[in-house]
């Protein structure tokens, strides 16, 4: 199944099929989002649907669904219009939710509210949130201290797993950093890693560093990989640190500033 004939498959009954399987009582609205909204989908394409409720499971498993409808994989995930109106004024959260929006087709819509939070989107404005995303960053970025600390026990203890599980957030985290206190808008989960590099410059050390953390760029042939990525992510945090540097609070900048005087002080 190519693109053109996905797209084509992705009907309006079948569209009226996924409402009448996902509508119900609690349900307000429904849209369709991801890749098919943005009519870029492929064979390996799933169906996103944003279920808009009234009450909203506290149980994830009770909140979202995963199901083949038609032969295609449609992905569930419920929340409410009060909830992502919120994510509009947390910086972390804005950077997906608003060209989510954006981009999203409205299924269903039974009181206007979904209507009018997509046109919350449409109008938001970045520098009305730049000063809860300094605070983000910075306080990200204090917090990822116990990350590096983890690498550098790992690499005193040579032990590869320990480095692979701080590596885990540690990398998702100074990505998030960067693109959150940049303003950067990401309008799709396959384009953060390449909108992270471009953000800092493809050439830059931020981006050769983060490459290698990820194992993704060759490596020196005289050591252990996991000692290669660990000491990339030392790297790439002091780098971060650089880059946020005007906007770190005094009592975060004081944490940061010590993990890297430890970083030194180890050797690295």
């Amino acid at each position: 199944m190519g693109r053109l004939s996905l797209m084509a498959m992705v009907t309006d009954s079948f569209l009226r099929k996924l409402v009448s399987q996902f509508d119900d009582e609690n349900t307000i609205g429904l849209t369709l989002g991801g890749s098919i909204a943005r009519d870029e989908g492929n064979r390996f394409s799933d169906v996103d649907i944003i279920r808009y409720l009234r009450v909203v499971p506290e149980n994830k498993v009770d909140a979202d669904a995963l199901r083949f409808v038609d032969g295609f994989l449609v992905s569930a995930h419920g929340s409410s219009v009060e909830e992502e109106a919120a994510n509009l004024l947390r910086p972390h959260r804005a950077i997906w939710v608003v060209p989510g929006l954006r981009q999203a087709r409205i299924l269903l819509d039974k009181d206007g509210s979904v209507t009018r939070l997509i046109e919350s989107a449409r109008n938001f404005h970045w520098p009305d949130l730049q000063p809860a995303a300094d605070a983000f960053a910075s306080w990200q970025l204090c917090g990822l201290a116990e990350e590096i600390y983890k690498i550098l026990g790992g690499l005193d203890a040579q032990s590869e797993s320990k480095i692979a599980y701080a590596l885990i957030s540690l990398l998702f985290d100074l990505m998030e950093i960067l693109l959150v206190q940049r303003g950067v808008l990401v309008p799709t989960e396959n384009a953060y890693f390449d909108m992270a590099q471009a953000t800092a410059g493809r050439d830059s050390d931020w981006t050769r560093q983060l490459r290698l953390a990820m194992g993704l760029d060759p490596f020196p042939p005289d050591r252990p990989v996991y000692v290669t990525r660990g000491l990339a992510a030392l790297n790439l945090y002091r780098l971060t640190a650089e880059l946020m540097a005007d906007i770190l609070r005094p009592a975060e900048a004081a944490v940061v500033q010590r993990t890297l005087t430890v970083i030194t002080e180890a050797g690295y």
